[in-house]
């Protein structure tokens, strides 16, 4: 079919169907209304078209061009998009989920409220891309490139991201919780509020980046790069920071209850106000850090390193502080065990009447 013969159709209102366009050039053309069933627009030229109440059932486009289209509440899902050119696209409640966009490109588009669960996005770009209220969770997104686009609300929820690139992107408020993001170098990024619970960020670096307000809650850091993060107000609770580094990091009021942070180094850093309850520090550097009014609550501090370090009213209860170093620090208003609070956490209630007659 032709251009003419396709907008022919539309206007008779004739369902076009079972129908290979390949390469056909649509660009700017006013699709409004048509009705296309399992039609194949391969390497079709569809740049500009108006396609508002548009039906396309059991469709594919591979290598089409959608560039500067609005895509506004276009149903696609389970389409075959791999390798389309969506530069630019404008996305509104649109339906994409379990569609193929493997290698596509949606840099500098306006995406927003938009369904890809379970989509393939495997080597697709989104560099510069505003993205905002979108949902990729279970998506596969290896080597994706985010490079700076602006992620706000995007949910990324078990999501595959292997080798996927976030270079000066900005989150806000993601949902990364569940993924893989084993080395993934988010430097040069902003991270605020940002949910990675549960997910292996091993080895990952977040060098310098403002992850204020994140939860990194029961996450693998292990040997992680946090030196200079500014984190005010984060979250780690039961997160994993085994020979992670953080160097000079601000997190100032932040939560380590029941983290695993032995070898960790927290050299230099501002821990003011932090709290450390049940956390296992063993070997763990806390040299010329500052840790007033920190709480180390039944904390293990075996071999931990507080040389040097401002500890001006942080309490240490019922902590294990074996073969600590405390070189240097000033531990004049170190609160210590409450023996009353001890005795309490430590009572247990006597048997019952019955229980002493057997």
């Amino acid at each position: 079919m032709t251009r003419e013969e396709v907008l022919d159709a539309i206007r008779r209102n004739r369902t076009i169907a079972d129908r290979n366009l390949d390469g056909i050039d649509l660009a700017g053309a006013d699709l409004t209304g048509g009705r296309f069933e399992k039609v194949v627009f391969r390497n079709a030229n569809l740049r500009g078209v108006n396609i508002l109440r548009t039906g396309f059932k059991k469709c594919a486009f591979p290598g089409a061009r959608f560039d500067g289209t609005d895509l506004t509440k276009v149903d696609l899902r389970k389409t075959d998009l791999s390798g389309a050119s969506l530069r630019g696209v404008k996305l509104f409640q649109t339906l994409l989920t379990h569609s193929d966009l493997t290698g596509a490109d949606f840099s500098e588009g306006d995406l927003g409220w938009s369904l890809l669960q379970h989509a393939k996005l495997d080597g697709a770009k989104f560099n510069g891309a505003k993205m905002e209220k979108m949902v990729l969770s279970h998506a596969s997104a290896g080597q994706a490139d985010f490079s700076g686009a602006q992620l706000t609300k995007v949910i990324f929820h078990d999501a595959q991201l292997p080798g996927a690139v976030f270079k000066d992107a900005r989150l806000f408020k993601v949902l990364l919780a569940g993924c893989n993001l084993a080395g993934q170098n988010f430097a040069g990024t902003s991270f605020q509020q940002v949910n990675v619970t549960g997910s292996d960020l091993t080895g990952a670096d977040f060098t310098g980046v403002d992850v204020s307000m994140s939860n990194f809650m029961d996450a693998n850091l292990t040997k992680a790069r946090l030196d200079k993060v500014r984190g005010r107000n984060a979250m780690f609770k039961g997160a994993k920071l085994i020979e992670a580094t953080l160097t000079g990091a601000d997190l100032s009021q932040s939560l380590f209850a029941e983290g695993n942070l032995s070898q960790a180094d927290f050299s230099k850093a501002c821990l003011d106000h932090c709290f450390f309850p049940s956390a296992v520090c063993r070997a763990t550097r806390f040299a010329g850090s500052d840790l007033s009014y920190a709480e180390f609550d039944k904390t293990d501090l075996t071999a931990a390193d507080f040389s040097s370090a401002k500890l001006y009213m942080a309490r240490m209860h019922l902590v294990i502080d074996d073969h600590a170093i405390w070189d240097g620090a000033d531990r004049a208003t170190v609160r210590g065990t409450d023996p009353d609070q001890a005795e309490a956490e430590n009572w247990t209630p006597p048997p019952a009447a019955d229980d002493t007659k057997k």
